[in-house]
């Protein structure tokens, strides 16, 4: 594969330089630099990071996991070396699903083992995973009792939106109407009940689906909707429906003690406006390492940039 499906906007430094001859009792260059020489160009790239923002492309089968694993093990013997006259902290990797979890994990093991280190100084989770971690950490400000809420699979949250859509109808049957009928109804029967098939089972569902998503994970709620709703002219007032069926679906959730993984990020995020919880959480990462980024919503995006500042004033991500 080319080394051109790698695209690396960061300047970066030999790690020749970051790890002195002086550390060679505990962690070799020699070793780090076979490490490093074994990868390909753009996956060199990745392993001379230091600190700060890192942006990495790579097309499917461009080898970014093994890059990212090399990646985070000669970062894990920096932080070894760095960490002996203060507390040792923690590279956070975080993956899309569980099943890559599992082979970075591998990976990265493999290559401390290279280093003769300790298989440890990272942990590895999926984006719900550790904001799960954080938000049960800090139950009285999350504001998740786990003991008492259950989370539900994104299958059971399409339920949940269904009966949504109903409780709205009922609510509102003026305004559902109103869309029924539309433009160019003359009042058939048949076509009526058409419809209202399409309506019912598709519009309003599909509706209430993509807007549920695309505001929770923007940290949008419906009161919010509801008031940009106002500065609409539309006639049947789209928007304003959008957020009854969004506040439909959270009063249906809450009286049920439901979340689903929306308000697993929204949970970690009220713990990290804490300042002195905040600082906890970031004093024990020295980087966090995200596989699929493209991937992510705007608020799991800020929860991975929290978490990646430097609690103690220095500079930390990745």
């Amino acid at each position: 594969m080319s080394d051109t499906n790698f695209t690396d906007p960061v300047p970066y430094e030999s790690l020749q330089k970051e790890i002195s001859p002086k550390s060679a009792s505990s962690v070799s260059p020699s070793a780090v630099a076979l490490i490093r020489n074994d990868l390909r160009l753009g996956q060199q790239k990745m392993a001379d990071w230091h600190f700060g923002p890192l942006a990495v492309s790579a097309v499917p089968g461009a080898g970014k996991s093994t890059g990212m694993a090399a990646t985070a093990a000669i970062a894990i013997a920096r932080q070894y070396e760095s960490s002996r006259t203060k507390a040792r902290r923690q590279l956070i990797v975080v993956t899309f699903t569980r099943s890559a979890a599992a082979n970075i994990k591998v990976k990265i093991r493999e290559y401390l083992k290279k280093l003769s280190l300790p298989q440890t100084g990272f942990t590895v989770y999926t984006l719900h995973g550790l904001a799960l971690n954080i938000a049960s950490r800090h139950a009285d400000l999350s504001g998740l009792q786990l003991e008492n809420v259950t989370l539900i699979t994104p299958s059971q949250s399409h339920r949940f939106i269904r009966a949504a859509v109903e409780q709205w109808i009922s609510n509102n049957s003026d305004r559902y109407y109103r869309l029924l009928e539309g433009h160019q109804f003359d009042g058939e029967e048949t076509e009526r009940l058409r419809r209202q098939s399409v309506l019912r089972t598709e519009i309003l569902p599909e509706l209430a689906l993509t807007v549920i998503h695309e505001a929770k994970s923007s940290g949008i709620s419906p009161e919010q909707l509801r008031e940009w709703s106002k500065q609409t002219t539309d006639e049947y007032a789209i928007l304003s429906v959008a957020a009854g069926l969004y506040e439909q679906y959270q009063n249906l959730m809450r009286s049920r003690d439901f979340i689903d993984y929306d308000d697993m990020i929204l949970a970690a995020l009220r713990v990290l406006e804490n300042h002195s919880a905040r600082r906890i959480e970031q004093n024990q990462v020295f980087a966090v390492f995200e596989d699929e980024a493209q991937d992510s919503s705007p608020l799991q995006t800020k929860l991975l940039e929290i978490l990646a500042r430097d609690g103690e004033g220095g500079s930390g991500g990745g």
